[in-house]
């Protein structure tokens, strides 16, 4: 059994808010007791009648109840005389029906009686009557007995058991409350029963609510009924069409108070963000009736200190509310390309900047994404299995808050999803053309990392270092957060031409791992090294950073040039690569020295090791570059001769 929104209002307001639909549910119920009534009648009259004689044509009257899909009310295929009476069936489910709408009509003049439009103590007789009808109109099986459909039919003013009578009385007494319950509009609002400061606080809502509304787009939803109840004004929301989920909002002096129901706590953490002038508590309860179906409650209270503040607090509360439509749907498809919490964090700033999600949803949502994936692979000979493979981690959430932004701008603007969806083809074609750019930056600024590194260790070797721990817990560090660069290339480069920037990075980054190695090292090493040891790890180290920094010129001239460069200009950027090649070279030499003279020093044998691993870790930090720029070499002379 699911919960019905009425249900979960009558939990929430204690009916107040109920009343113009209670009215109309009565008068509803009212129609189908009339409609009903002919039909036992013609019942009562067929079975007196030989077996040809044809069931009334009651199609007209059935219609108007709104009974006209109810197969309860199909003319029956069989009558059945028995010794008590006539045997119907599912007789005893329109009996049942028939007392069930006489409930719903007591329902109605109960919450006039709430609302001070009927006396309470006529309504105390009708439920009375209505509870002795229920307790002797009874049936035995599905036998319509002798006399029933007359003793329901009659109308007998003195007679309080009369079952058309109650009808009858009720009937009057509903349109009674209804002609005092006069419904005004107020600014899109339905009104019952307010004042003017009533007024004064609904507009302020609305003014928020219709700011924002048309981003839900198609959906149903956000219709506000107000009433006054008492000493407060109570502010109803339907918010969509989802059952369990309603909004009360109860303005009394200058309290306002927030009842907000869902079945999903995240969307009620959503809501909760959207109002932080709040004070929030949350509370599981249950539908009246139906044990197994529970919801959430947040309860929100804000205590204004003029009257200023607290229209301004309704206008926000207004605002918020079309952001709630559909936003687990929202999140769910967002949750295809990034992570929950991500998806989440984009539902929160299209919600910040008022773009909402309903447009993005309203196009297709995760399907128009696949599909524009599928359109990109195509144009550019590129499999992209994902919006992260086509454009890393940090830029896919970029293009989905492009994508709600783009969507919402130009659906409101009157574009068809068609034009919208080619925007967005245009948006992630500029953004996966520029992979390579984003690419060479962060390989830049990866190079820019494996620099610090050397200068540091250079700096060490000077002596300019006086805490050598310290130096090599930084060196660590930055060693960590040239890894995580490494990372980023890596997860820009999984597909196509941009590939090979995989190994590009993993040869690049065995610099940074030598020189981090180096600094380890180096505190191990007496401070009264020998002048001539010092001298070329000076050189050697110096050898390692030019290197780098010819690397570092290596990458921007290609991030400069690589989409422009004319053939005849490859052999400036070769420069670069052939003065890699002598200070590996160059390196090699030194290290070479160094060993040269330690064999024929004499040293402490722990130096020795030390020693050694320092020189072979800076002579490795020229040959990763040399491999690196290899590569990059490779691939930019692939790209111009493709070009």
């Amino acid at each position: 059994m699911t919960i019905q929104k009425e249900t979960v209002v009558a939990e929430l307001a204690q009916g107040a808010l109920l009343l113009p639909n209670l009215i109309a549910d009565g008068l509803a119920a009212n129609a189908r007791i009339k409609f009903a009534l002919s039909w036992l009648q013609a019942i009562e009259a067929s079975s007196g009648r030989d077996d040809r004689t044809p069931f009334a044509d009651l199609g007209a009257e059935r219609a108007l109840a709104g009974l006209d899909h109810n197969p309860l009310y199909d003319p029956p295929a069989l009558l059945e005389r028995t010794g008590d009476g006539v045997r119907v069936p599912q007789i005893g489910a329109v009996m049942s029906r028939l007392l069930d709408d006489l409930s719903h009509m007591c329902a109605a003049v109960e919450a006039g009686v709430t609302a001070g439009l009927f006396d309470r103590a006529a309504a105390v007789t009708f439920r009375g009557r209505e509870q002795a009808l229920r307790a002797s109109l009874h049936l035995d099986g599905d036998v319509l007995t002798p006399g029933l459909v007359s003793r329901l039919s009659r109308l007998s003013g003195s007679d309080e058991a009369s079952f058309h009578g109650l009808v009858m009385e009720m009937h009057k007494a509903i349109n009674d409350i209804a002609a005092g319950l006069a419904e005004t509009d107020v600014a899109g609002a339905r009104a019952y029963l307010l004042d003017q400061a009533d007024r004064d606080r609904l507009i302020a809502f609305m003014h928020g609510l219709n700011r924002t509304a048309p981003l839900k787009f198609n959906h149903p939803g956000l219709a506000t009924n107000a009433m006054r109840d008492g000493a407060r004004m109570i502010i109803q929301n339907d918010l969509g069409t989802t059952d369990a989920h309603v909004l009360i909002a109860q303005v009394e002096n200058l309290r306002l108070n927030i009842i907000h129901s869902d079945i999903h706590k995240q969307r009620l953490d959503f809501f909760q963000r959207r109002l932080p002038r709040f004070s929030w508590t949350v509370s599981n309860r249950h539908a009246q009736g139906m044990e197994d179906d529970v919801f959430l409650v947040t309860v929100g209270t804000f205590d204004a200190p003029d009257l200023a503040t607290l229209d301004a607090a309704l206008e926000e509360l207004g605002a918020s509310l079309v952001f709630l439509i559909d936003w687990n749907k929202a999140r769910k498809s967002l949750g295809r390309f990034v992570p929950r919490r991500e998806a989440v964090a984009i539902l929160d700033w299209a919600a910040d900047h008022e773009y909402g999600h309903r447009a993005y949803l309203e196009i297709g949502g995760e399907v128009m994404i696949d599909d524009l994936l599928e359109t990109v692979s195509r144009i550019t000979g590129v499999s992209y299995t994902s919006l992260q493979r086509a454009l890393g981690k940090d830029d896919t959430t970029t293009f989905l808050r492009e994508t709600l932004r783009i969507a919402s701008e130009n659906l409101r603007g009157g574009r068809s999803p068609f034009v919208i969806r080619d925007l967005l083809q245009a948006e992630l074609m500029m953004r996966v053309g520029s992979v390579a750019d984003r690419i060479l930056d962060d390989a830049v600024d990866h190079a820019a990392l494996i620099l610090d590194l050397g200068n540091l260790v250079h700096a060490t070797l000077l002596d300019n270092v006086a805490d050598l721990g310290g130096a090599a817990t930084r060196a660590k560090l930055w060693e960590a957060l040239a890894d995580r660069q490494v990372g980023r290339i890596c997860d820009l480069s999984r597909d196509g031409k941009v590939r090979a920037w995989r190994m590009i990075a993993s040869e690049a980054d065995d610099a940074a791992d030598k020189f981090e190695e180096v600094a380890f090292l180096l505190q191990f090493l007496p401070r009264d090294l020998p002048v001539e040891l010092r001298e070329r790890f000076l050189l050697l180290v110096e050898g390692a950073i030019m290197a780098v920094r010819d690397y570092v010129r290596l990458l921007c001239a290609l991030r400069n040039e690589h989409q422009t460069i004319a053939r005849q200009d490859m052999r400036a950027f070769m420069a670069f690569l052939d003065r890699l090649h002598e200070h590996e070279h160059a390196t090699d030499d030194i290290q070479r020295d160094l060993f040269t003279h330690l064999m024929h020093a004499d040293v402490d044998a722990r130096v020795f090791h030390v020693t050694t691993a320092v020189a072979d870790g800076l002579e490795e930090v020229a040959d990763a570059l040399l491999n690196a720029g290899r590569l990059v070499s490779d691939h930019a002379v692939g790209e111009w001769f493709a070009t």
